[in-house]
């Protein structure tokens, strides 16, 4: 068996990342030793306040394991509620290199010491050891749970949406981060699920007196644990995500004030931070996976580094796993979906793998995006947002904005996704709706809270809610958007950066005509002058053939629709019956001349006239001739007439 490389969040005693420059200090003696790191950029006296602070609580800190008695029962305990039904399993056992062997017998002692593991003679699941090595070299042990953790059923205790956190740090000024001391082995085991921990190794079989690593709904375990200790103060002086902890304060002279109220709370519930993975009075730094700062979310240069350097995917897995890291930075990058467009060929079953030009260039291109990647801020409560959306012929893009107390705009999220089956079929009206629909799903969380100001190529809230039936995915794409407050305005009465940024991202292609209209909605206007207001007119109309019992002979039905909008915004409806038999397109043709007609009585001498028969619009304008179908000739004459 060899040493795999460990996880980040298996790391021991690594520094807390942070892009201020920070200096070590020491809450301890010459001869006993206690270090921690504060920023190096706070002046001297800040400096000397924060330290007098950390000697104070520096029970609140373990150096060694003998200094974690861990959290008390009454505050979390972990359980494993195997399922009833389930055969315990005994994994046969695993050989290992002799240097590894040596190693692993060494962990397993330090973990008999600290009190972490003892023996269990007759267990009934027994787990192989994981060796993986940390980038000090060093071997840490990790236990084989997956045939346990099958065993368990899901704790759905929720977990923080880490993207809200983010925006909820970067709000403000200074920052303390912190990271629980070997975290989940604060938290006790329950007595009668200890012995089914046990796990093999060279000296014998043991079991787990506190909650390992790696078991199932261990991190929900911890974040119950979490949400119990910090209560009130989450969201309003720390964040917690799992064993990640951040102070944050809004003003630096708040900030000492705040690391008090956090550290009595954390003695009094006897929890241990991890002082070599802490930094304190930062005004930035590493928080899942990004760089927070005051207004500013960053993607961590690591990552950006990462993909950089990649080389091109030789095979399936490393293009799974070059798509999965850009899938956890897709809000900083404008339709990653139409940039991924390439790969997408390759993810096709019993398709051969073939790195071609086109995919280089794609990977090549979002290389070039992340050298000079966008900063994204978090939104400002109580002020509107601002709702950019694209849809191109095989992908959906949008980009959430808002201006800052100084009228600048700045972006916020960015989303896109593929179009799918029958939706690359879609017209482009739809595509537009979906894009919006896509939209609101994925930032519902955002968008609830905000006045939203919508800007796109055309006005699918306008498609939406003036039609005069909707019927299937438009019915419910409507009643979605009921619950958010959204305005339309048009794209070319916008201007900024923001704007110029996200349709560089999404360019129309070259031969793709110019068309402002809404492309599936045609409109026929009867005069042309704008200085006059003008009337809408939405007609529709349907046939149908239904049986009549008895003696069950076919018979047709069909009716129109009628739906008037005065320019003061009145609405007149009207809907008739066909006492003749039609076909949907005779249907269509009645309707309108039905509401030409009314039009006519009513005086209306400025109309815009609105159909989805994309047949009788053109017809009427002349624009295509049908003379197959005489009884459409003699209504098309008629309207002709009207």
């Amino acid at each position: 068996m060899e040493a795999e490389p460990a996880p980040e969040e298996l790391e021991d005693g690594e520094q807390a990342a942070t892009m201020d420059e920070l200096k070590e200090v020491n809450l301890g003696t010459e001869e006993d030793p206690r270090p921690t790191f504060i920023s190096s950029l706070l002046p001297e006296e800040q400096i000397e306040e924060i330290q007098e602070l950390l000697c104070e609580f520096r029970d609140c800190f373990a150096w060694i394991y003998a200094e974690m008695p861990g959290l008390s029962p009454d505050v979390a305990v972990h359980r494993l509620t195997i399922k009833p039904d389930v055969t315990p399993v005994k994994q046969a056992p695993r050989r290992m290199r002799l240097e590894i062997e040596e190693q692993v017998i060494a962990e397993t002692k330090k973990l008999i010491d600290a009190g972490f593991i003892r023996e269990e003679k007759y267990a009934d699941w027994i787990a192989n050891i994981v060796p993986v090595k940390k980038k000090n070299g060093q071997i840490r042990v990790c236990i084989d749970f997956r045939d346990l953790n099958k065993a368990c059923p899901k704790d759905d205790f929720p977990l923080p949406v880490s993207e809200l956190l983010v925006d909820n740090t970067s709000n403000y000024d200074m920052f303390s981060f912190m990271d629980g001391s070997s975290g989940y082995n604060q938290i006790k085991m329950a007595p009668e699920d200890k012995k089914h921990t046990s796990f093999r190794t060279p000296i014998g079989i043991f079991c787990y007196t506190v909650m390992p690593f790696g078991l199932k709904n261990a991190g929900a375990t911890y974040q119950r644990a979490m949400t119990h200790i910090f209560d009130d103060l989450i969201h309003q002086k720390v964040e917690c995500y799992v064993d990640d902890l951040v102070v944050k304060s809004l003003g630096r002279n708040d900030h000492l004030k705040d690391l008090r109220i956090v550290f009595e709370r954390i003695r009094k519930f006897d929890l241990k931070m991890n002082p070599l993975k802490c930094a304190f009075g930062v005004s930035s730094g590493k928080f899942l996976g990004y760089v927070v700062r005051h207004r500013g979310i960053e993607i961590d240069p690591n990552k950006i580094k990462a993909i950089t350097e990649m080389p091109p995917p030789r095979n399936l897995r490393q293009l799974r796993s070059l798509q999965g890291q850009l899938a956890f930075i897709r809000r900083f990058i404008s339709n990653l979906s139409g940039r991924c467009q390439p790969f997408s060929k390759l993810m096709k079953k019993d398709v051969r793998f073939k790195w071609d030009g086109e995919c280089q260039e794609a990977f090549d291109s979002i290389k070039r995006y992340l050298l000079n990647p966008p900063i994204l801020a978090a939104p400002i409560p109580g002020k509107p947002l601002i709702l950019y959306t694209a849809a191109l012929e095989e992908s959906l893009g949008a980009l959430l904005a808002q201006n800052n107390e100084e009228g600048k705009e700045n972006a916020l999220y960015y989303i896109s996704r593929r179009l799918i089956g029958a939706e690359s079929r879609y017209s482009p009206i739809e595509k537009h709706c979906l894009a919006l629909i896509f939209a609101v799903q994925k930032l519902r969380h955002y968008m609830l809270s905000h006045k939203i100001t919508l800007i796109s190529k055309i006005d699918p809230l306008k498609f939406l809610m003036t039609r005069p039936a909707l019927t299937g995915r438009l019915a419910r794409w409507a009643v979605l958007l009921l619950q958010f407050e959204i305005i339309y305005m048009p794209q070319k009465a916008v201007k900024g950066q923001a704007l110029a940024d996200f349709l560089a991202a999404h360019p129309i292609p070259a031969d793709s005509p110019l068309n402002d209209d809404l492309p599936d909605e045609q409109i026929m206007q009867v005069e042309e002058n704008e200085r006059q207001p003008f009337w809408e007119m939405y007609f529709d109309g349907a046939s149908s053939i239904r049986p009549v019992r008895p003696p069950n002979i076919a018979r047709a039905r069909a009716g129109i629709g009628l739906i008037f909008v005065a320019p003061e915004g009145g609405i007149m409806r009207f809907s008739f019956s066909l006492t003749e038999p039609r076909t949907n397109n005779e249907a269509e043709y009645e309707a309108l001349l039905a509401g030409l007609e009314i039009a006519i009585d009513v005086r209306i001498q400025h109309l815009q006239i609105f159909g989805d028969s994309q047949l009788v619009i053109n017809q009427v304008q002349k624009s295509i001739m049908w003379p197959r179908d005489v009884k459409l000739v003699k209504l098309q004459n008629r309207g002709g007439i009207v």
